[in-house]
């Protein structure tokens, strides 16, 4: 375990904002916080120490690599990062042999990518539209992370947790977790309370190909095979195409929720489109299900005439209106805040649509 007092976390969000904490914390096994919180003892700089846990600097923060984050300024208290990282199939009699499912037990701390990138290798459909993602799988399982028509809660079945209030282990299955479009309970009833430390998946051995979103059908017959590497490569590709890489340009991916409204809102949404643009200007949607719709954020952005917009270092992302980027490198949470209120001021204004942030401001 490490324990670093007054820790940098700029390499910790990759909105890239210049931020510290008071403490950061990075374990390597769910026993290890478990041995923190519960008996008080505290490790620094890989030697012990005096000091236990009760002193460590509050509130506290649990975070993956803090691509759903924009911090605000400097955070007061202690983030806690998992580091546990295995991939470990689990040999059951109902999962292996001759069965078209496989259970995978994943650590937390493995990067999220990393894992679509072994599932692929081994022929495992499930996640590979979720392919490019950034962020961990502990964090993955918090936020239910989406693309392509894909959920991961899709294909989760267990979540291991450590429960800040009880001190102890526990874990959910998929169905308690209540998972719902980028919302589970760790972040809505729940939220602070469990620290996921592992995450089982159910993948299929059967091709499972979901294919039918964006350009992604297109791009998979392209490739003339239809392999969970052949849809992961597809995916890799159109991401490329629309958002920037978070390594040269700062973001936190898609900055806003796809809102969810009445089919009357989307009647009128494509009323206006309608006047304005003309009678061929076709509004994408989606089904949600009893009389709701999905409109994409990134079209009432883009037909708000926003891309490119900025203020101070953020803007608007050329490409993908959806993202908000550090666009010089030193933007301020300031200048990243004004962006997105000027969105969702321009948006509603608009479309009579509110739009509501992805990103967890800290």
């Amino acid at each position: 375990m490490k324990i670093i007092d007054n820790a940098d976390l700029t390499g910790w969000n990759t909105f890239g904002m210049r931020v510290s904490c008071a403490c950061f914390v990075e374990y390597s096994a769910a026993e290890e916080l478990e041995s923190l919180w519960n008996s008080g003892g505290r490790v620094a700089g890989g030697a012990a120490s005096a000091s236990d846990a009760a002193s460590l600097p509050r509130p506290f923060l649990h975070i993956g690599r803090g691509s759903n984050l924009l911090f605000m300024g400097d955070f007061p208290g202690t983030v806690f990062h998992s580091d546990i990282r295995y991939i470990e199939p689990l040999a059951r009699p109902d999962d292996m042999g001759s069965g078209d499912r496989v259970r995978v037990k994943v650590g937390a701390g493995i990067v999220w990518d990393d894992f679509c990138r072994w599932c692929a290798s081994c022929g495992f459909w499930g996640v590979e539209n979720l392919s490019g993602i950034p962020g961990e799988v502990g964090a993955a399982a918090v936020q239910n992370i989406g693309a392509y028509g894909v959920e991961v809660g899709d294909v989760i079945s267990e979540v291991e947790c450590f429960d800040c209030v009880t001190g102890s282990k526990v874990t959910f299955k998929a169905s308690e977790c209540r998972y719902g479009y980028r919302d589970s309970i760790f972040k809505d009833t729940a939220k602070g309370r469990y620290v996921v430390t592992s995450v089982e998946f159910s993948l299929s051995r059967v091709p499972a190909p979901k294919l039918d979103y964006g350009h992604l059908r297109a791009a998979v017959e392209a490739a003339g095979e239809l392999t969970p590497s052949a849809v992961r490569e597809a995916v890799l590709s159109i991401r490329s195409s629309k958002l920037p890489d978070p390594a040269e340009t700062g973001s936190a991916g898609s900055f806003f929720k796809n809102p969810i409204v009445p089919r009357s809102d989307y009647v009128r949404v494509a009323s206006i489109a309608g006047l304005e643009w003309g009678e061929s200007c076709q509004v994408p949607h989606y089904d949600a299900g009893s009389g709701f719709v999905k409109i994409p954020a990134a079209w009432l952005i883009e037909h708000c005439g926003l891309k490119g917009y900025r203020i101070g270092g953020a803007a608007v992302y050329e490409r993908q209106p959806l993202v908000i980027v550090n666009l010089t490198g030193t933007a301020l949470p300031e200048d990243v805040l004004a962006v997105e209120e000027h969105v969702v001021k321009s948006v509603y204004d608009k479309f009579g649509i509110r739009l509501t942030p992805e990103v967890e401001h800290v």
